[in-house]
């Protein structure tokens, strides 16, 4: 019998798209193959105070100008207001993520992603861009305009990131969309600790962790909550960012909700470096593993794609659907 998050994955639109050019040329590129969709999760209370979103467009506008000329242009063309180019669900026309980043014996630096979330979500795209402002980058999109949910730069900078379930914030200030952090990282920092800073200066409107690695060997994790100073972990041999907070001042925000999953998840990525062998078929074993659920197949939380990043070597392959029972593709790095 054929489980729901497979038949979910057959039917799902995965697909390779091409940007180049300025912003506004990304921005209608966009809108000739993809229309607004409605979404079925719960919405973010800000999604449709205008006052609210203008506000965080102020705030996009000084950190990325390029971004918000891509995506303003997106919302005219599809006929909604600028503002709402800065959360806009999409799909094509007819939760639980982990990462791993560590130096491999032979000094190499590699990192793997898994993401998982609902199985009815169905726009699974990696965008090939290479802008006229910034770096050149691949990553994958999960359906909101604008932004990446992992990926890797002409730089060598690899970034991810990790919902965290948590009691949302009695008020909330105006920030930076989650989805739209990784792009700014990808187009406009070449080090993790450039992308760590950057993260740690802009406000936030949701509850993410951030999984940070470079050709240098800089490991950083970053566990953000709304009005709440960023916390920074960093790591010489081997990082492991899932979907919980590790900082003892931010998991009170979790309040009651199970970790044990999580958790579990995080300590089996870091025992990566018991494992001999190819490091990069090592770091894929580990992000494909069933035994911690790195690699799972549940309908509320499946893995709709992997990835696995060797930073020195400059070599990337994607998987899309479950790394388990699907193929690698690879790609070429960045610039190259």
């Amino acid at each position: 019998m054929e489980t729901r998050d497979l038949l979910d994955e057959r039917a799902a639109d995965y697909r390779i798209i091409e940007l180049w050019g300025a912003p506004q040329t990304i921005g209608a590129r966009h809108a000739r193959y993809l229309r607004p969709v409605g979404t079925p999760f719960r919405p973010w209370p800000w999604e449709a105070d205008r006052d609210f979103l203008r506000a965080c467009v102020a705030i996009v506008r000084d950190l990325a100008p390029w971004l918000w000329q891509e995506v303003a242009t997106f919302a005219e063309k599809v006929g909604l207001p600028t503002e709402r180019g800065l959360f806009i669900r999409a799909g094509s026309m007819p939760q639980g993520c982990s990462a791993v980043a560590w130096r491999a014996p032979d000094g190499h630096i590699l990192a793997g992603r898994t993401y998982d979330f609902y199985t009815r979500m169905p726009t699974r795209h990696l965008l090939e861009t290479t802008p006229t402002e910034g770096l050149a980058h691949l990553g994958m999109n999960g359906g909101l305009i604008g932004g990446r949910y992992d990926g890797v730069n002409e730089a060598g900078l690899f970034i991810a990131l990790h919902k965290v379930m948590t009691d949302r914030p009695a008020q909330l200030a105006p920030g930076v969309p989650y989805h739209l952090l990784p792009r700014v990282v990808l187009q406009q920092c070449r080090t993790a600790n450039e992308a760590a800073d950057l993260i740690q200066a802009v406000p936030h409107l949701a509850s993410f962790n951030y999984t940070l690695a470079d050709a240098q060997g800089n490991l950083i994790g970053l566990e953000c909550y709304p009005g709440r100073p960023v916390v920074r972990r960093t790591a010489l041999e081997v990082l492991a960012v899932t979907n919980h907070y590790t900082a003892t001042e931010l998991r009170p925000w979790e309040g009651s909700r199970p970790t044990a999953g999580s958790e579990r998840r995080k300590v089996a990525l870091e025992r990566i470096k018991e494992h001999t062998g190819d490091p990069w078929q090592v770091t894929q074993a580990m992000i494909s593993d069933h035994a911690a659920d790195v690699c799972c197949h549940r309908e509320f939380g499946a893995t709709l794609w992997a990835g696995v990043f060797d930073l020195t070597a400059r070599r990337v392959a994607y998987c899309f659907g479950a790394p388990c029972r699907n193929p690698w593709q690879s790609f070429a790095f960045p610039g190259n």
